[in-house]
């Protein structure tokens, strides 16, 4: 089976069905297969064949679902790209995905401006009206609505997602049509209320994260209408929950905190509301009872990464209930592996940990990605024998359940983003003042994790936070610009030059009982 037979079942057998709303807009199931027919037949007249990638850029759309379904058809592969990165980081990412089509959406032509020049000339770039593109509306309706009937392999590539990397550049992680519906698969399993045709959930998640374009996939699977927003708005993600039957919804720790503190948020009628997911970064026990108690359903914590293709480890809705009623430490753990998936904990060279002792955990499951995009030497180093390393310190108890201590690496989450200090670090280092610099995160009530730049300066320079941050403006995305500097004289380090940033962290970590946000 592949990623589009689920939309060509429903299309073939309920039409009618609600597939996607977005604002006003309603598009059925029948109305989705066709565009997405007319897109793959206009993608293989612009020469794009199996194999080949397809970038999109901008905020959550019609659109993406449209190209994922589309390239599907034909063997390509969707590249979908943070529109907040700056445009040498956009350009970056399409040229190293050999992208053969840009299809840049609204609100993105400043961002397409600053990276025209940076990106390869043969790129074909599709718009909604800008300049020098060719026109979507146009280019889509000159194009035959039946299925273009290309053949393809479970094991072929679907969709290709960039996370960032230990060397400051992003890797391409290539997840294949396998990799997807086994994803799809776990979590229909792992879900207590499993959604069914008639059915609504909201997607917030950009559809650039795996939370993102894994939930849509996942609910194509099951035949569910999509409320698609283009960004995250609490107001309207509240509107969404009373006035459709909404039965889920994905969240990040960050979209939950931002909902509760609404006015009046515990008057809303979350009825019809059945489980929320949350995931990406950790959520604090008290955050996660006042969710509870205002929103009155079953809660499902997901464990995974964009190596994983998503989801590998859940803390159930029985386990919530069981943290509740006598058993709170629950809600330290990440939860156990979902069906076919496994975990170990290991030391720094793979042998496997006891029970209860800390190491990085690793994670088996079908959902593991085929590699990085052109990079063996990563794919070989993060991946033994099926074992995705996951960077994140733990360990295991008992019964199977998951507790994170740490990042093995030093990667930050904040709000959901993951940030790799070393980005930040390499914009830094090029301003003038700055002779030293390292990148932390330590704790924020609202983001999980927040960053922290500590500079040491050029000898008779001066840097203040707000000339830091406008010096990075157009350097890195908005959200990986460190809002708290400290000036100081020298940078911890070990006799082989590496910075200790065990030694920056421990102040800010020490009264916590995880070092991670």
């Amino acid at each position: 089976m592949l990623v589009h037979h689920f939309l060509e079942y429903y299309a073939r057998n309920t039409p009618e069905l609600p597939c996607l709303t977005l604002g006003e807009n309603t598009s059925s199931y029948g109305e989705v297969n066709t565009l997405s027919n007319q897109i793959a037949h206009g993608l293989l007249a612009l020469g794009i064949s199996r194999g080949q990638r397809i970038a999109i850029l901008g905020e959550n759309s019609l659109e993406h679902l449209l190209l994922f379904m589309a390239a599907s058809k034909i063997g390509a592969v969707t590249v979908s790209l943070n529109y907040r990165l700056a445009p040498a980081e956009l350009a970056f990412i399409i040229n190293d995905a050999n992208s053969r089509v840009l299809v840049a959406l609204d609100g993105m032509e400043d961002s397409l401006t600053g990276l025209r020049q940076q990106i390869d000339d043969d790129i074909t770039v599709i718009s909604h009206g800008f300049a020098d593109t060719l026109s979507w509306n146009e280019w889509v309706s000159q194009y035959p609505e039946s299925s273009p009937n290309i053949e393809s392999d479970p094991q072929d590539a679907y969709i290709q997602l960039y996370t960032s990397g230990t060397t400051g550049n992003p890797k391409g992680v290539v997840s294949s049509h396998f990799n997807m519906l086994s994803l799809v698969t776990m979590n229909s399993v792992a879900t207590p209320h499993r959604p069914s045709p008639g059915m609504a959930t909201i997607l917030c998640a950009p559809l650039f994260h795996i939370g993102g374009a894994g939930s849509i996939a996942y609910n194509i699977f099951s035949g569910i209408h999509t409320l698609l927003h283009r960004t995250f708005d609490p107001t309207k993600v509240v509107a969404d929950m009373e006035n459709h039957p909404v039965s889920n919804i994905f969240m990040v720790p960050a979209m939950i905190m931002a909902v509760l503190q609404m006015p009046d948020i515990e008057q809303r009628d979350f009825s019809k509301l059945k489980q929320i997911f949350y995931g990406a970064s950790p959520i604090s026990e008290t955050v996660l009872r006042r969710a509870i108690e205002v929103f009155q359903c079953d809660f499902i914590q997901m464990y995974g990464m964009t190596e994983t293709t998503g989801t590998v480890v859940n803390l159930s809705a029985e386990d919530h209930r069981l943290a509740l009623e006598g058993q709170p430490d629950l809600l330290r753990s990440c939860g156990r592996t979902s069906v076919g998936g496994q975990a170990k904990v290991v030391d720094l060279e793979g042998n496997e940990r006891p029970t209860g002792e800390v190491g990085e955990i690793w994670l088996k499951s079908d959902t593991n990605m085929k590699s990085y995009y052109n990079l063996p030497e990563a794919t070989a180093a993060n991946l033994t024998d099926g074992w995705v390393h996951t960077g994140d310190a733990g360990y295991m108890d008992e019964q199977g359940y998951l507790y994170l201590k740490d990042r093995m690496k030093d990667m930050v989450v904040s709000g959901g983003e993951n940030i790799y200090p070393v980005e930040v670090e390499n914009a830094l280092a090029k301003h003038d003042a700055i002779a030293d610099v390292a990148v932390i995160g330590v704790p924020d009530e609202k983001f999980g994790e927040a960053l922290l730049a500590f500079a040491v300066l050029n000898k008779d320079s001066s840097l203040d936070l707000n000339e830091m941050v406008e010096f990075c403006r157009d350097k890195i995305a908005g959200y990986k610009i460190p809002r708290q500097l400290q000036i100081v004289d020298e940078l911890p380090r070990n006799p082989s030059g590496k910075i200790l940033k065990k030694i920056l962290r421990q102040p800010y970590w020490e009264s916590t009982e995880r070092g991670i946000g």
